[in-house]
């Protein structure tokens, strides 16, 4: 009873040794283990926090050569002056919330459209930014329609801006929007220049007509359609310019004379005389039957127009001053660009700029890559049985990472197990004591037992060994002459060498129905009846 106490008292102070021992070993690889998985994991997030940044200063960078390819293609200008372009815009798109892809694609547009030298695109692209951001047009249409409008009208581009702030003061203060006002001035661009009137004037006309709801499509042509016979009655002095004078509340001459000098200032005093009539109590309809005004549309915009002729005369007054101040988009654009908004999309392509920076000195590099990627993959397509055994070697790597997968997650889990089992060898460990002695005494029988077999077949081996040796010592002649080999005999079953009981130890047993103790008897029987079976020489 007391020695089993103090066996227990054992067993209890070498579980608390182990059980101290793991702690300690599991503690300092704990540390260990933590220091490795933290290095590990930090390594890792760096080298893949700098390939995606890389990839993002190469796409960013990309983007950018690919857009500015846009102007190269439609403008001519040195490499310096490109460059310099270049810098302009990245410029601008750290100024204004326009990002350098689009500023490229107004540049490349100016460049199809006539716009030429570096200062004139770079005006021309900032304006129809600040169009593009401040009205409803978009930067394409804007670009479109105040290079065609320019060119219409003969006007220099350096002047883009004031027509912009035309533009924008009149759909401020319109019923109407810059998108109408710039479509319905286009529409009428061809009359207004014929009749050389200003490029505010035209804009100011199209603002008036589509404030009163005038499309473009219909009565603008109508409009131009009217200010070109007029002007025609005017140059070749026809007499049905009398009725458009007496609208207008003047002699034939005086009206000739303005419409001379000043087309817009002419045609405005006809649509007030015209307003007057109707005013007044007159017909308007007559009126307009016999001035010879009578297609649909032409007329319905005439009578519209008539009817609010204040609208048209402040139109022209608004365009002269804010052509001459030009300011309005210069405010307009402020105020967009003063928004959280504008200003996040700014900060964003201040990043971008920077991305572009890192990013053009990685390229050639990466193209160096992709040029060699390319030369593999053509070499692979030339060798059509060795790409055959790249993708059987891939799935073999493929079946390889799954079946190794397991192991790995063993692996990382081995930690954990030298833990568990330290513990349960401690706590097992007389259970453990008991099951050893008695394999060990299991493994002890059978180890008995297997060298006894061995040394039955060992006698039995002897036994045949002495035969053989006594029949050869029997019959010299017999083994020398005939060559008779003995082990092939006996192993097929001819001859019996082992005796028996019942003979004697020099008489040799043969299968079969032969007997004796003659040896030359028997091995002449054996080489006549048995001759396929014993080998002779």
């Amino acid at each position: 009873m007391v020695s089993g106490f103090l066996a227990g008292l054992a067993g209890g102070a070498g579980i608390t040794i182990v059980i101290q021992a793991v702690d300690k070993f599991s503690g300092v690889f704990a540390n260990v283990n933590k220091a490795m998985l933290g290095a590990g994991v930090a390594v890792g997030a760096l080298g893949i926090a700098g390939l995606a940044a890389s990839k993002s200063f190469v796409d960013v960078a990309a983007s950018f050569e690919s857009a500015f390819t846009g102007v190269r293609k439609t403008v001519d200008l040195t490499e310096a002056e490109f460059e310099k372009l270049r810098l302009n815009f990245k410029d601008l798109s750290k100024e204004i919330p326009v990002t350098f892809q689009q500023l490229s694609s107004i540049g490349e547009i100016a460049g199809q459209l006539g716009v030429e030298g570096v200062d004139n695109i770079t005006k021309f692209t900032k304006t129809i930014a600040d169009i593009s951001a401040t009205t409803n047009l978009t930067a394409e249409q804007a670009a479109t329609d105040f290079a065609r409008f320019a060119n219409i009208m003969n006007m220099p581009i350096d002047q883009i801006d004031r027509l912009g702030s035309v533009v924008v003061d009149l759909g401020n203060n319109f019923a109407t929007s810059e998108a109408e006002i710039v479509s319905m001035g286009m529409r009428i661009s061809g009359a207004g220049a014929a009749l050389e009137m200003s490029e505010g004037q035209v804009m100011a006309w199209g603002a008036a007509l589509s404030s009163v709801g005038v499309k473009a499509e219909m009565g603008g042509t109508a409009i131009s359609k009217l200010m070109i016979n007029i002007s025609s009655m005017v140059s070749t002095g026809s007499e049905d310019l009398e009725g458009f004078a007496q609208v207008a509340g003047m002699t034939t001459d005086a009206f000739s004379k303005a419409f001379k000098e000043d087309a817009s200032g002419a045609l405005q005093t006809f649509f007030v005389g015209l307003g007057k009539v109707k005013e007044g109590g007159g017909d308007v309809l007559q009126t307009l039957e016999q001035l010879d005004i009578k297609e649909v549309r032409l007329r319905d915009a005439v009578l519209r127009l008539s009817g609010s002729h204040e609208i048209l005369g402040e139109a022209l007054a608004m365009q002269n001053k804010s052509w001459e101040t030009n300011n309005a988009l210069a405010k307009e654009a402020a105020l967009r660009y003063g928004t959280t908004e504008s200003q996040v999309i700014i900060l964003k392509n201040k990043f971008n700029s920077l991305r572009e920076d890192m990013g053009k000195h990685l390229i050639p590099a990466f193209i160096t890559l992709i040029t060699v990627l390319g030369d593999v993959i053509g070499w692979l397509e030339k060798h059509p049985t060795l790409t055959k055994f790249a993708i059987g070697a891939l799935a073999i790597g493929s079946a390889l990472a799954v079946l190794v997968a397991p192991f790995l997650i063993l692996l990382a889990m081995l930690p954990a197990m030298i833990t568990g089992f330290g513990l349960l060898s401690a706590v097992t460990l007389p259970i453990t004591a008991t099951i050893v002695a008695i394999a060990a005494a299991i493994m002890l029988v059978v180890a008995g037992i297997i060298l006894f077999a061995k040394w039955m077949k060992k006698l039995k081996g002897d036994k045949e060994e002495d035969a053989k040796a006594e029949f050869a010592r029997m019959n010299p002649s017999l083994v020398a002459d005939r060559g008779i080999d003995l082990n092939d005999a006996n192993n097929n079953g001819i001859i019996n060498l082992n005796g028996s009981n019942n003979t004697p130890s020099n008489t040799i047993n043969l299968n079969g129905d032969i007997y004796g103790t003659d040896p030359d008897n028997m091995a002449d029987a054996f080489a006549s009846k048995m001759d396929n079976v014993i080998r002779l020489n």
